[in-house]
C-alpha cells in the first residue's frame, strides 16, 4: 500500500483545503490500497477490543446471556403474565441485534476523533474508520447470531423455511449502522458532546425497543399511532421484529417492515457517506 502525505496536509492548518487523492498508481492500485488500509483498521478493532482479556471474544456472548437470564427471570417468574412462546430465545435474539446496533453507534461515533493522528497526517477515505467499527462488530455478532439462529430453528422447525432471510436482514441492518455511524462520527468532529449525547439517548431508546416485550402484546393495547411511532420511529425496531419473525416464528415480516429494512438501511448509508465526504476536508483542522 502506497499512501503519501500531500503538501496540503503539511500546510498551515488554518487554511484547510481538500487534497487530491495521494495514493499513487492506477485506479485498481488505489482501490487495493484502500482495501489494505480497511483490513488494517479492522484488524486493529478486532485485536484491540479484547487485548489482555482472559475470555477474549467470549464476552460478546456472556453479556446478552446474562441479560437474557435477568429478563427471563423477571418476566417469566416475577411477572408471569407472559404469553410469548420461546421467550428466552425471543429475548436473546433481540438482545444480540440491539447490542450490535448499540456497539456500532457508541464505538462508531468517536471513530474519527479517536484516530486523529492518522487523519491529520495521511489522506484516505475517512469512511473507512466507521466502516471498520461496523465490520468488526458484524463479524463477532454474526458468529453469535448464527449459533442462536441454529437453536431457534431446532426449537421452532417452522422457521427453517424463512431463516434464509436472516443474513440478508442483518446485512441491511449493518448498512443502517454504518450510515448512522458516519453521520455521528462527522458531527462528533465538530461537536464533541455528540459522544455523550449518544450515551444518554441509547439508554431510554433501549427500553422503547421491543427487546423483552412485543409491540403487539401489551396488557392494555395503546392507540395504533403510538405503536407505529414505536415501531418506525426507532431505527432498530423493524430489524428486530423482522429477524424474530424469520428466525423464531417462521413467518415473513409484513410488507411495511420489509420495505423499511430494504430502503432505510441503504438510504441512510448513502446519506451518511455523502455527509462525511462533504465535511472531511475540515477534519484535520478541527482535530
Amino acid at each position: 500500500m502506497r499512501i503519501v502525505i500531500t503538501p496540503e496536509e503539511t500546510a498551515d492548518r488554518s487554511t484547510p483545503t481538500r487534497s487530491a487523492d495521494p495514493v499513487m498508481g492506477s485506479r485498481d492500485e488505489r482501490r487495493r490500497a484502500q482495501l489494505e488500509l480497511l483490513r488494517t483498521l479492522l484488524h486493529r478493532e478486532l485485536r484491540g477490543r479484547y487485548r489482555d482479556s482472559v475470555l477474549g471474544s467470549a464476552w460478546t456472548l456472556l453479556q446478552p446471556l446474562a441479560m437474557t437470564g435477568v429478563y427471563y427471570f423477571l418476566f417469566s417468574f416475577l411477572y408471569p403474565n407472559n404469553s410469548i412462546p420461546n421467550y428466552a430465545l425471543f429475548i436473546l435474539t433481540a438482545l444480540i441485534i440491539w447490542n450490535f446496533f448499540s456497539n456500532c453507534i457508541t464505538l462508531g461515533t468517536p471513530a474519527i476523533t479517536g484516530s486523529a493522528d492518522i487523519v491529520r497526517k495521511v489522506w484516505f477515505r475517512r469512511e473507512l474508520l466507521p466502516m471498520a467499527v461496523v465490520l468488526s462488530q458484524a463479524i463477532t455478532t454474526g458468529i453469535l447470531l448464527t449459533a442462536v439462529v441454529v437453536v431457534d430453528v431446532i426449537v421452532s422447525p417452522a422457521a427453517l423455511k424463512t431463516v434464509i432471510l436472516v443474513p440478508i436482514l442483518f446485512l441491511l441492518l449493518a448498512t443502517l449502522c454504518f450510515g448512522i455511524a458516519c453521520i455521528l462520527a462527522t458531527a462528533n468532529v465538530f461537536f464533541r458532546d455528540v459522544t455523550h449525547l449518544v450515551n444518554v439517548v441509547l439508554l431510554p431508546l433501549f427500553f422503547l425497543t421491543p427487546v423483552f416485550y412485543s409491540l403487539d402484546n401489551f396488557p392494555k393495547q395503546p392507540p395504533h399511532w403510538v405503536i407505529d411511532v414505536l415501531r418506525y420511529g426507532n431505527p432498530v425496531t423493524p430489524y428486530i421484529e423482522s429477524i424474530r419473525a424469520t428466525a423464531i416464528e417462521g413467518t415473513l415480516p409484513g410488507i411495511s417492515l420489509m420495505l423499511y429494512c430494504l430502503i432505510v438501511g441503504p438510504a441512510v448509508a448513502v446519506v451518511g457517506v455523502w455527509i462525511l465526504r462533504r465535511k472531511d476536508d475540515k477534519f484535520a483542522v478541527e482535530l
